[in-house]
């Protein structure tokens, strides 16, 4: 399902994108199979365990930005694997949008994420 999604920056622009929200309850994550080619993707995860691996093998040159339960934000990671080989993270982090990479913002002018 395809839903508006907002990112708030510290001085209070807001970016305005179409994305993907996938939501998942299990514990091993290919992620590409959830996306649809380079369009951003929200992931929503929804399971008790304390980590989460997500396979990013195919999801490349993409940007991670992860947030908390009240979709405040909490840090970043780059999928920007070019080789033929494997890759993936595991992270604790249950809120995740998928970007593709460059960005045309400051990560560290991230504020919060709202769904509309």
């Amino acid at each position: 399902m395809k839903k508006s999604i907002q990112i708030t920056l510290k001085d209070r622009t807001q970016i305005q994108f179409e994305a993907a929200v996938k939501s998942t309850s299990d514990t091993f994550v290919k992620v590409h199979e959830l996306q649809d080619g380079t369009s951003p993707l929200f992931l929503e995860i929804n399971h008790q365990q304390l980590l989460t691996f997500l396979e990013l093998s195919e999801v490349s040159p993409f940007l991670l930005l992860y947030f908390d339960e009240e979709l405040q934000f909490t840090g970043a990671s780059y999928s920007i694997n070019n080789g033929n080989g494997s890759f993936g993270i595991k992270t604790q982090f249950k809120r995740i949008l998928f970007l593709i990479h460059p960005i045309n913002f400051k990560l560290e002018e991230v504020l919060l994420l709202t769904e509309n």
